[in-house]
């Protein structure tokens, strides 16, 4: 294993693929802005979740384009990468293309895990644990980088700005929904099932109250699905905003709502990051749920019972009537905290 030369003056990190790891990475960045206060922080990070980070000022951005056109898009990120003159590198992706380009553009000690054969393309190689969660991954690596002077793991965070949601001139309890689409799989919450949950909400909560449907613009036919199963029993307090926001306005939408009910997605990782009170419905996912569940005592997991055999369907042990109950709770909570 190579030497690390410091000090720092400019550190570039590869960021995953998607919204929910990038801002789980957001703890490892603070390490760096801690340990390296003088640094500039560039992220190399795709169009989507750079979205989630180009209003914050402490960090320079490269898109990676590759999603668009694989061969034009590592031809552009070489070209932005040697623009630049990088003193380190981290990769919060495992893949050996992001080694190689990063070495290809002349970016100098370079940590990440010891993942597809690329050990001889890091200055620091380290090993991967597979048990631990993903926030703490990408701290472990950001440690190594900053001589794992850090004992404590900050909290997620991203800059956010009510007063710029859709949602700011609403004065109700405002409750988002998040069940992505059928093509989740077992992430997926029934749309029939989440109607339902919002009539019993209906039903039970006192104060005036509206619901809105979140996701992304392929998520708008499952989220308008159950507004439409709601205003047939008479709910005219539901909207759909699935589609219709920008990643930006997502984030402070979401900082705005009194309650978030969500499956694992995006959304609970934005909300785990605005400290919105959500309720996290737990079912089988690409990765375990202990290793991706936003950490912070402002969410509460249901999980499923596994009393099914197929995988696909046991989201289906979390009832409405467990929902509607946790959400009366928390909000109950809540409002009583509000007043005191």
């Amino acid at each position: 294993m190579k030497n690390i030369i410091k000090p720092f003056s400019h550190i570039v990190v590869f960021m995953p693929r998607f919204l929910g790891d990038c801002i789980n990475c957001t703890p490892a960045l603070k390490l760096l802005e801690t340990s390296y206060p003088k640094a500039k922080i560039t992220l190399v990070i795709r169009s989507i979740p750079a979205q989630a980070f180009n209003r914050d000022e402490k960090f320079q951005l490269i898109i990676d384009e590759r999603p668009k056109n694989k061969v034009q898009g590592i031809i552009n990120l070489i070209k932005s990468l040697k623009n630049e003159s990088f003193d380190a590198g981290i990769l919060m992706t495992n893949t050996l293309i992001d080694a190689v380009l990063a070495r290809i553009s002349g970016v100098n000690n370079l940590i990440g895990y010891n993942k597809e054969m690329r050990k001889p393309l890091l200055t620091k190689a380290l090993h991967l644990d597979i048990r631990r969660h993903y926030i703490n991954r990408y701290a472990y690596i950001a440690n190594a980088l900053c001589e794992n002077s850090h004992k404590n793991l900050p909290e997620v965070g991203l800059f956010y700005d009510t007063t710029q949601s859709v949602l700011a001139d609403i004065n109700k309890t405002k409750i988002g929904f998040c069940i992505v689409n059928k093509a989740k799989l077992s992430r997926h919450y029934p749309v029939r099932h989440a109607a339902e949950v919002i009539n019993l909400l209906n039903q039970q909560l006192q104060k005036p109250t509206s619901f809105y449907m979140l996701g992304a613009p392929d998520e708008t036919v499952e989220a308008e699905q159950v507004v439409s199963l709601c205003q047939e029993k008479g709910a005219v307090n539901i909207h759909s905003l699935a589609g219709k926001t920008t990643i930006a306005q997502l984030i402070d939408t979401i900082a705005d709502l009194d309650l978030l009910i969500t499956v694992d997605s995006g959304p609970l990782h934005v909300a785990a990051a605005t400290k919105t009170t959500t309720i996290a419905l737990q079912s089988k996912g690409t990765s375990p749920f202990s290793n991706v569940c936003p950490k912070g005592k402002q969410v509460t997991v249901i999980n499923n019972a596994g009393n099914y055999i197929n995988d696909d369907d046991q989201i289906l042990d979390i009832s409405p009537k467990l929902i509607a109950k946790t959400a009366i709770e928390l909000i109950k909570n809540k409002n009583s905290f509000s007043t005191t």
